[in-house]
């Protein structure tokens, strides 16, 4: 027996020593086979957009590779010039992690990472890790890979607005007109409904106001291409029977309410109105009026409409408009002088003087009256804490986004735009316009939140505005779209934007990264007819002439940039568009005059 355990003893560390080699083995033979992996990246060179640099990693490793007890990932790392290494992400070929293709374990993932103007010049890296699953202090690494170069920045030259002001003043010293509450509806209904876009709550207030009369007005409407000819008036009927059911519960005032209702009968002078108004081009405004005001029936007039190259847009943002029923409800106020106005909002501020001594109004009026935007914001907040209405979360929301652009903090500028946004949501909820929402979709926007800025810029169109608000509301969609890479739903959102230098500065970049350079001169030399010796504009057409390998033109506008604005000579210099000019004569004569 002891003989035996004595053979046992000699035997144990020759296995494990034979472990240990078939581990290192293993291992090393994984790294070998990693030699054959093939990583593509989309796009490279990398390029911005917006906030962020977003590319897609596809990696594909060799059959047989993957073992059982071990495990492989690929860290992505991007290195500028001047930089600290920052790792992006990693590929982690586990389990239910990969697809097969071709039989090889392949991964296909969206990556990104913040962008600033410190990164433009630099390299993306890969690295990949075999790791023993039992011993995970085992490992062996391949050599670092360069998969990609960035940045490429001509994405990022779109021209953005985004900027919404405060509310206008409307406080007077004479009696003020008529409140109005507007309710949309879905196509075919008249039931009122309390979530996005609805005033219920803010009509909840007008009832439980303790006032000695209300003289209020509803009147419904209904878009051309609902069924039934009484939509409008059982729209109306149903605001009324709300706000007279609502009155029994909340009003103890014993106040006298006097409702009258009424209808906007149905005629396309209405639809014309709004087309008028629209955003759609001359031509096709044209087609539409003269269809609708020429003869034929009205079920004619409609089948002919739904022909026209207008319709798809009056569908989707004009119809849902004219679904709605207005409350106007008048009251009558007088004006205290500013001094005492600023004093007692600073009072209710500070919760030493009872909220019930400024109305809403005034309470508004008086944060206009103070330059400090601490102090503003303030007096705003406090506007929302006593009235719940929503031209102060609006201006609450304006002041926040103000103090997001004098903020140069990153995380702190995100924070106040949060901010920001949770206000407009509420005046948006409150008030649904397409200015408000404008507003909603540009904070989102400037906060990188694209999907939902998407969402609000196409709210906001469907409810209508005046042109030049939905020109600035497709301008500003166009520039996300372009931010997205959606070119083709850029230059389509700019057919609405009218003819404007930022309209032609986004169509511009729009089809100069869809590599269609002639439409690209096109329309930046538009820009310029409007703005002459924009340096912007000058830009863009020197990395047009640099991608058709055209000297004279890149050397010309490159030139003129230069001479507006210097700073174009230094992003020049490290912008990967002018790489193959890079030392010659045609970029330094640009650059150096």
């Amino acid at each position: 027996m002891m003989q035996v355990k004595k053979s046992m003893g000699r035997l144990l560390p020759v296995a494990l020593l034979l472990t240990l080699a078939n581990t290192g083995c293993t291992l090393s033979r994984m790294v070998k086979q990693a030699k054959k992996q093939e990583i593509t990246v989309q796009p490279n060179p990398l390029a911005a957009s917006g906030e962020q640099v977003e590319f897609e990693m596809k990696a594909t490793l060799p059959k047989k590779m993957l073992k059982d007890d071990y495990r492989y990932k690929i860290d992505v790392m991007y290195e500028a010039e001047g930089q600290k290494r920052e790792h992006v992400g990693a590929l982690n070929f586990d389990a239910g992690e990969y697809l097969y293709e071709d039989g090889k374990p392949t991964i296909t993932k969206q990556l990104s990472f913040p962008y600033t103007p410190q990164k433009n010049r630099g390299v993306l890296l890969i690295q990949g890790t075999a790791i023993d699953k039992q011993k995970k202090e085992r490992v062996k690494y391949t050599a670092e890979e360069q998969v990609a170069v960035g940045l490429n920045t001509t994405p990022l030259l779109m021209v953005r607005n985004n900027e919404f002001g405060y509310l206008p003043d409307t406080y007077k010293a004479t009696a003020e007109g008529p409140a109005t509450l507007a309710f949309f509806f879905d196509e075919n209904q008249y039931t009122t409904k309390s979530y996005l876009g609805e005033n219920l709550p803010v009509l909840d207030q007008y009832i439980m106001d303790n006032v000695e009369q209300q003289s209020i007005t509803i009147t419904g409407s209904q878009a051309p291409d609902e069924k039934g000819t009484d939509l409008a008036a059982k729209r109306a009927k149903a605001l009324t029977d709300y706000y007279r059911s609502k009155l029994k519960a909340l009003d103890y005032s014993n106040k006298k309410v006097d409702i009258k209702t009424s209808v906007i009968p149905h005629s396309w002078d209405a639809l014309l109105e709004k087309v008028g108004k629209s955003a759609l081009p001359k031509e096709q405004k044209q087609e539409v009026t003269a269809l609708l005001q020429g003869p034929g029936t009205d079920k004619e007039k409609q089948q002919a409409l739904q022909k026209t190259q207008a319709y798809d847009y009056i569908e989707q943002y004009i119809y849902p408009a004219m679904r709605y029923a207005n409350v106007e409800i008048d009251y009558n106020r007088s004006r205290k002088s500013d001094y005492e106005l600023y004093l007692l909002a600073k009072g209710i501020a500070a919760e030493t003087v009872s909220a019930d001594r400024l109305t809403e109004e005034e309470l508004q009026y008086a944060a206009t009256l103070t330059p400090l935007l601490a102090e503003r914001r303030q007096l705003y907040e406090a506007a929302v804490k006593t009235t719940d209405k929503w031209p102060a979360y609006y201006n609450l929301g304006k002041v926040y986004t103000e103090m997001a652009h004098k903020d140069y903090r990153p995380k702190a500028k995100q924070a106040l735009l949060a901010k920001a946004i949770t206000n407009l949501n509420y005046a948006s909820f409150r008030n649904p316009t397409a200015e408000v929402n404008y507003a909603l979709a540009s904070a989102h926007h400037l906060r990188g939140d694209k999907l939902e800025a998407l969402q609000f810029y196409n709210y906001a169109i469907k409810l209508g505005g005046s042109e030049e608000m939905l020109h600035r509301i497709f301008s500003d969609k166009a520039a996300l779209e372009i931010e997205i890479g959606q070119y083709d739903d850029a230059i389509e959102s700019l057919t609405y934007s009218g003819d404007s230098y930022q309209t032609n500065m986004n169509l511009g970049l729009s089809y100069l990264l869809k590599e269609n350079y002639e439409g690209a001169i096109r329309y930046y030399e538009k820009a310029l007819e409007l703005k002459p010796e924009d340096a912007l504009a000058h830009y863009s057409l020197a990395i047009v002439g640099a991608r058709q390998q055209n000297e004279g033109r890149m050397t010309i506008h490159l030139r003129r940039a230069i001479r507006q604005d210097r700073s174009f000579m230094e992003k020049a210099l490290s912008d990967l568009e002018f790489s193959s000019y890079r030392g010659k004569p045609a970029l330094l004569e640009a650059t150096l005059r």
